[in-house]
């Protein structure tokens, strides 16, 4: 935390402890307490230990988990000078954070506060065991009683293990700070900047800034004063939940941050069995191990619309399903991902009966946090008999069951060709909700991109357009395959395009979106060169499968002995496809049947 210069009437720099050497003495780690009494053991878990920076040049911290992947904490912890602005991203010099059970996890993100010294810092990978704090919603009024709790120095320690803690009264609030003295002798020391400020509740109000550090270890005696500002957290709750929210990658069976695949395999005995490849650091695959098998003459794979998302919102994909009988009735079904990844049975939620007749070839199904809720809905689009299409939205509840599906924006009939839509979905402006997007093709050859925003009651709105490519351009509506997802890391999604030419090659392309969710020009990435791959041997997906914030796209090609392999082409830092790297390999001698893989 930042301490008062002697010479100043304002509190500057920074107050964060650094590895000193002095006369010999060696401090083998950064100072990090208030200068109260210690925790009682298991008390504060979610209080950890930041160290940013290599072994010989640290800097210390203390930081508060707000969520199992994100820590918030002071911005100026991360800062290369003193008042610096910390840029969003991975941190500058390598930080790490500490648990009291002695975990260590590395932080890859930072997002910072622009008007204050705050920062959300995203982990390496989820902390289970270990709830996030609860955050307060007003700040506390003058003459309220907080706790602050860090592990900076002390009055007798340089570098104390346990968390301290110690009483503050709230003398002012401003509109992004609050200002607090100690009781008694109670001070905020180096090492405690990022520290949290609880209520009486336990709610946190602010993170530790600056202080006068009077009474702390290192400080001259005549320095007295106990003071300190926090920056305040009680009017972040939106920001910190669409931060958490944003994070959260596509497909991640597992909950570790990485997009993962999933394959449902129909085998020849007609079981279906549900399989899951986790991906590594650098976004390769690894081999498909089982979860759920459906017995044989169980289900009808004709009858099956797979979707996958996060159903039931603790992070992890799962897979719904649509499923009609041979009564003509349709049901909705949920297979939860359990700790490992791995889908578990389904259970049912919505039915349509018979009589509704419902037509089966008339439905697609698209996956996303409709509402923004943090749980993935259905976002159905249906061709009604009289050719107008109706798009309708299902919402989902914290089991993972699907609701009635209720109409959205209906398109008047003789409008739009069927055969000549493809949809994709994403968060396309960036609030959080998941809205259409639709490339349509006119009679006359030319192709129009086109939005459709959900609305605040999750509902698909009016589409509009923006980018069109002119007739002239000649593109193969047969060779285009589309993909949605975050390409760029700006929090909106974007449109991959996968392209086959006339002379074979197979080129990557990218759309980025506005902040009104209109797209942009297709820019290439990697191109395969001709001649190179088969079209029809290449199954792909796409998901942030490296953790980088970025969309990525996954593909499983079968090779012509029979063999499958899994190949991986990363998203570089301006939102391009490059180059594809293989991983898993599945042997000839496995006998898969290419025709009974689906990857959703």
């Amino acid at each position: 935390m930042s301490g008062f210069r002697p010479r100043s009437a304002r509190m500057t720099g920074l107050l964060v402890s650094a590895t000193a050497v002095s006369a010999g003495l060696i401090l083998p780690a950064p100072a990090m307490a208030v200068t109260g009494p210690e925790a009682a053991a298991g008390q504060f878990a979610s209080v950890v230990k930041l160290s940013v920076g290599d072994e010989a040049n640290s800097r210390g911290c203390t930081a508060i988990l707000v969520d199992e992947s994100w820590v918030a904490t002071a911005a100026s912890c991360f800062a290369a000078t003193p008042g610096q602005q910390v840029p969003a991203g991975k941190p500058a010099l390598k930080s790490t954070v500490a648990f009291g059970d002695g975990k260590v996890v590395e932080v890859v993100e930072v997002a910072p506060r622009a008007d204050r010294d705050l920062v959300l810092a995203r982990l390496a990978e989820p902390v289970k065991g270990v709830a996030g704090v609860k955050r307060a919603a007003a700040a506390p009024a003058a003459g309220a009683v907080l706790t602050a709790v860090g592990f900076g120095r002390t009055k007798t320690e340089w570098v104390p293990d346990k968390v301290h803690t110690g009483s503050f009264t709230v003398d002012s609030s401003a509109a992004t700070s609050l200002a607090i003295t100690g009781k008694g002798a109670d001070a905020i020391c180096k090492g405690d900047t990022g520290g949290p400020l609880l209520n009486a509740a336990g709610e946190l109000v602010g993170v530790n800034s600056r202080s006068w550090q009077g009474g702390c270890l290192g400080i001259p005696a005549t320095e007295t004063r106990t003071g300190a500002v926090s920056s305040r957290t009680d009017d972040l709750g939106d920001w910190i939940q669409e931060t958490i929210l944003r994070s959260i990658a596509q497909h991640d069976l597992n909950g570790d941050g990485r997009s993962d695949a999933a394959m449902v395999y129909r085998h020849a005995d007609t079981s279906i069995g549900f399989y899951s490849s986790f991906t590594t650091a650098t976004g390769a695959f690894g081999e498909f191990t089982e979860g759920y098998k459906v017995p044989a003459a169980s289900w009808d794979w004709a009858s099956m619309k797979l979707v996958s998302g996060d159903f039931n919102g603790d992070r992890r994909m799962d897979m719904g399903m649509m499923y009609r009988f041979g009564d003509g009735s349709i049901k909705m079904y949920t297979g939860l991902a359990d700790a490992s990844g791995h889908i578990q049975p389904f259970t049912s939620s919505y039915t349509v009966p018979a009589s509704a007749g419902w037509d089966w070839n008339a439905i697609q199904l698209h996956a996303g946090d409709l509402n923004g809720d943090g749980r993935s809905d259905v976002a159905m689009v249906y061709r009604h008999a009289d050719t107008s299409i109706g798009f309708y939205s299902s919402f989902t509840t914290a089991t993972g069951a699907f609701g009635e599906f209720t109409e959205g924006y209906k398109v008047p009939a003789a409008s739009w060709d069927w055969a000549s839509m493809k949809l994709v979905s994403g968060d396309f402006n960036g609030d959080r909700r998941m809205d259409m997007g639709m490339m349509y093709r006119f009679g006359d050859g030319s192709i129009k991109m086109y939005t459709g925003l959900a609305d605040a009651s999750g509902h698909i709105q009016p589409f509009t357009s923006s980018y069109t490519v002119p007739a002239s351009a000649g593109w193969d509506w047969n060779a285009i395959q589309l993909h949605a997802g975050d390409l760029n890391g700006d929090g909106r999604s974007d449109v991959a395009m996968v392209y086959r030419h006339a002379d074979t090659s197979i080129g990557f392309y990218s759309s980025f979106t506005t902040a009104t969710g209109a797209f942009g020009e297709f820019t290439e990435g990697y191109k395969v060169p001709a001649a190179s791959w088969d079209w029809a041997s290449m199954k792909l997906v796409s998901g942030d499968f490296n953790g980088d914030r970025r969309m990525d796209m996954g593909m499983m090609y079968r090779f012509g002995d029979g063999s499958i392999k899994m190949y991986t082409g990363l998203a570089d830092a301006s939102g391009h496809i490059q180059p594809f790297t293989s991983s898993y390999t599945v042997p000839a001698s496995a006998g898969w049947d290419w025709n009974a893989i689906h990857l959703p």
